[in-house]
């Protein structure tokens, strides 16, 4: 399989996909930017929303155009036609020098986020869980880039990144509790492949991971650890997908070009782009809500 470019863009990191199936659109944000981008693939209409400060992560609410980012410090509440951003909790405010990184809510609608130091990333991040009512859990510390989220079919497992350790692992997952136990490392990603970013899951549950510096996304077996497919694509730094479109055939692909030198931004013109593939496969629901009290 292969991606083709879908809208031309300049992202430095192209981060948080996230299709939002109730009215049409496809999200994403420039972390270091500050920019949420607005797509529409059907009527090909785009704008974008220029934010205060950094912005890592993307979740869907129960309500029409209003979402959840992850800012430098904080949570807010966002709505895509008031454009009025509401802070509801803040995040580390002691730690200028964390930040979120990527962020989903789980099947019963809490909120998971990974938390990562500006420059050192040597085991200084960690893994929080979001409660209904705002209360902020540590779940892992000694983390290094905490990076994509994704949940079973059932709610019973729970896949995570840590693009430093270049793994993803297996956790059996409490959704009263809202606890994790790790079983295993599920996928031992390979150096040569880059390093696991932002992930999706399919309904037979194949893992499909953005590879940072691996030219693609790749499709894991988490059962096996087996590789099954590759979608390419042609620029080095693949960063977060989703599915999503009209019948949910489509794979939205974000990438960046921060992390190329000079030479490579001129081999890979594309780089910082949003790409698109048609993929055989049954999506399921990518991106569930965050639910407060």
């Amino acid at each position: 399989m292969k991606a083709k470019l879908l809208y031309p863009c300049m992202d430095e990191i192209g981060e948080a996909v996230t299709w939002l199936d109730d009215i049409g659109v496809l999200l994403w944000v420039d972390i270091n930017s500050c920019i949420l981008h607005e797509f529409n693939p059907l009527t090909n209409c785009y704008s974008n929303h220029i934010l205060p400060t950094k912005v890592s992560t993307i979740v869907p609410t129960q309500k029409k155009n209003e979402i959840i980012l992850a800012l430098s410090g904080r949570l807010v509440l966002y709505h895509l036609i008031k454009k009025e951003l509401i802070t509801i909790t803040e995040i580390e405010p002691n730690h200028p020098n964390l930040r979120p990184n990527d962020g989903k809510a789980s099947p019963e609608g809490r909120l998971w986020l990974g938390i990562m130091h500006q420059t050192d990333h040597q085991n200084t991040g960690s893994l929080c869980c979001i409660e209904k009512d705002l209360t902020i859990r540590k779940v892992l510390d000694q983390q290094c880039i905490p990076n994509g989220i994704a949940w079973n079919k059932a709610g019973t497992r729970m896949y995570y990144a840590d693009s430093g350790k270049g793994c993803i692992k297996e956790y059996a997952y409490d959704p009263e509790k809202g606890e994790i136990t790790f079983l295993k490392i599920a996928i031992q990603v390979p150096s040569k492949f880059g390093v696991p970013d932002g992930m999706t899951i399919d309904d037979n549950g194949f893992l499909w991971v953005a590879h940072w510096g691996g030219f693609g996304v790749y499709i894991w077996n988490p059962l096996t650890g087996k590789l099954e497919n590759k979608v390419e694509v042609p620029v080095p730094n693949v960063a977060s997908c989703t599915f999503g479109g009209k019948e949910k055939n489509q794979l939205f692909i974000t990438t960046a070009r921060a992390g190329l030198t000079d030479e490579e931004k001129v081999a890979y013109p594309s780089s910082g782009s949003l790409f698109v593939a048609n993929v055989n496969t049954s999506a399921g629901i990518n991106h569930y809500p965050f639910i407060t009290h």
